[in-house]
């Protein structure tokens, strides 16, 4: 998948307590084309037709047919556009972006993220690739997951699980496209005390872009098409089910009968719902 020529060139003014960019909010739009990466070679009806002959577990799957290199081309890519819009946006609005000069606690990783199936999958992979996939990290993320799915957008404040002991992302090269995507112009204070205004990037086409990737993967996992619902969740969720489902020859039958959100659940966790 080809990130765009351009971000958007707009930006999103929230007030206090209020998210910063509207996830969900994208449409996806058309012309994009999806990176296939070095050494992927099937093609998705061939991915989807062989995946249900071998009896593979996720993690050979993904594995056999290069899914995690493909993913995080595609997510890096996304991420990187982001970054490229808000500088351009920069220079139209005549804003800085503060992001880059930023001393202040990072409050912008204590947000409630919601993350797609495909980002917890490349996290997760992350996680293994590391040593970090223990009984501890999971029952971490278990409980992480339950809070925010309890907790409304506006009022969770609590650092990532991914933040080191010195605020740095512990997965910042698979970090998801909606972390990627957060660029500000105003102090990087207010992210902290949300007493003004806060002045946001908003990255609409990059994360039309990372919409259009979720069908890509459903497709090459061969996942069922849910109407109506959607597989995406907080990203302590989506991680833990990935590492779930890694070490499953079912992983497909234990994936699609989880109780995925629905679109009413899911415009809960958008910004404009409040």
């Amino acid at each position: 998948m080809r990130p765009p020529g351009r971000g958007s060139s707009t930006i999103h003014d929230t007030g206090p307590g209020r998210a910063r960019d509207d996830l969900l909010g994208s449409r996806v739009r058309p012309g994009y084309t999806l990176r296939r990466g070095a050494g992927v070679a099937c093609c998705i009806t061939r991915s989807a037709r062989d995946s249900e002959a071998v009896s593979r577990t996720l993690g050979q799957f993904v594995d056999a047919e290069q899914i995690v290199p493909w993913l995080a081309d595609n997510v890096a890519h996304i991420n990187k556009a982001s970054g490229k819009g808000a500088k351009e946006t920069s220079k139209l609005v005549k804003l800085a972006v503060s992001c880059h000069t930023c001393t202040a606690t990072k409050t912008c990783c204590w947000s409630l993220v919601v993350a797609r199936l495909y980002e917890g999958v490349i996290v997760a992979a992350k996680l293994r690739e590391t040593g970090r996939d223990t009984p501890q990290m999971r029952e971490q993320l278990r409980v992480r997951a339950e809070a925010m799915e309890s907790s409304s957008p506006y009022d969770w404040r609590t650092p990532c699980l991914f933040l080191d002991d010195k605020e740095r992302c512990t997965v910042y090269d698979v970090r998801p496209t909606s972390c990627g995507a957060l660029y500000v112009y105003t102090a990087p204070e207010l992210c902290t005390t949300r007493d003004k205004e806060i002045k946001a990037y908003v990255a609409a086409n990059e994360l039309a872009a990372a919409t259009e990737l979720e069908e890509a993967f459903r497709q090459r996992l061969s996942l069922r098409n849910k109407v109506g619902r959607r597989y995406l969740g907080v990203l302590p969720r989506m991680v833990l089910v990935s590492l779930e489902a890694w070490d499953r020859d079912d992983f497909r039958d234990y994936l699609r009968q989880l109780p995925w959100p629905s679109d009413a659940e899911i415009a809960r966790w958008s910004p404009s719902a409040g």
